[in-house]
C-alpha cells in the first residue's frame, strides 16, 4: 500500500473505529441517548466504561489522524495553506487526544466543575476550532493544486455545516448529541474527500 492509499485509509478507519466505539459504549451505558447527550459522556467520570472508552476507544482514533497528517506533508502539494491546514489537523487531533485523557465531570455540565473537566472543554473547544479552520484553509488552496472542480466547494458547505454544529453545542439544548455528531460527521467527511482526492488525482 503507498502512501496516497494511507491517505486515504486513515480517516476511513479512524472514522470506522471511532463510530464503532460510541456505539458499543453507548449499548453498554444504561439509557445513554445518542441524540441528547454528549460523546464524552461515554468517556467521562463516573461513567459505566469510560476508562476503555476513553484509552481503546478515543485515543486511537486521534492517532490515526496524526498519522494521516504526517502522510499529509509528503503527498500533499507544498503550499503554505496545504502545511498550515495539516498543522491545524494535527492539533485538532492532539487536543482531543487530551480531552481523552482528561475526561469531563459525569454527565459533562457540572455546576462545580473540576481541573479535568476544564481541560477537557477547552482541549475540546480549541481542536473542533482548528478542524473547521483547516478546512476552510486547505479547501480555499486546493483549486490551484487540484484536478477535482467539487473539492473546494463540498469543503466550504462541510465547514460551514461544522460551523452552525459548533456554535449549538449547548449542554441545555435537547439535541446536543446529535449535533455533535453532526460536527464529527462534516469533520470526518471533509478527512475522507481530502484523502480520495489525493488517491485519484496524485497531486504533484
Amino acid at each position: 500500500m503507498n502512501k496516497s492509499h494511507l491517505f486515504l485509509a486513515l480517516p476511513v478507519c479512524s472514522s470506522i473505529w471511532f463510530a464503532t466505539s460510541i456505539i458499543i459504549a453507548g449499548h453498554f451505558y444504561p439509557n445513554y441517548s445518542h441524540v441528547s447527550q454528549f460523546i464524552s459522556e461515554l468517556g467521562a467520570t463516573g461513567s459505566p466504561d469510560g476508562t476503555l472508552v476513553n484509552y481503546l476507544g478515543f485515543i486511537p482514533t486521534e492517532l490515526l489522524i496524526l498519522s494521516f497528517v504526517t502522510i499529509g506533508f509528503s503527498v500533499l502539494p507544498k503550499t503554505k495553506k496545504n502545511a498550515a491546514g495539516l498543522i491545524l489537523i494535527a492539533i485538532y487531533a492532539f487536543t482531543l487526544g487530551i480531552a481523552a485523557m482528561f475526561p469531563c465531570d459525569f454527565g459533562c455540565g457540572p455546576e462545580v466543575s473540576s481541573v479535568s473537566h476544564r481541560i477537557h472543554i477547552l482541549s475540546a473547544i480549541l481542536g473542533y476550532s482548528c478542524a473547521i479552520a483547516a478546512i476552510f484553509l486547505i479547501s480555499s488552496g486546493s483549486n490551484d493544486w487540484s484536478k477535482s472542480k467539487y473539492f473546494s466547494t463540498a469543503g466550504y458547505i462541510l465547514g460551514i455545516l461544522a460551523i452552525a454544529a459548533f456554535i449549538n453545542l449547548n449542554p441545555e439544548f435537547n439535541m446536543v448529541g446529535a449535533i455533535q455528531r453532526v460536527l464529527e460527521i462534516s469533520i470526518y467527511t471533509w478527512l475522507i474527500l481530502l484523502g480520495l482526492l489525493v488517491y485519484r488525482f496524485r497531486p504533484a
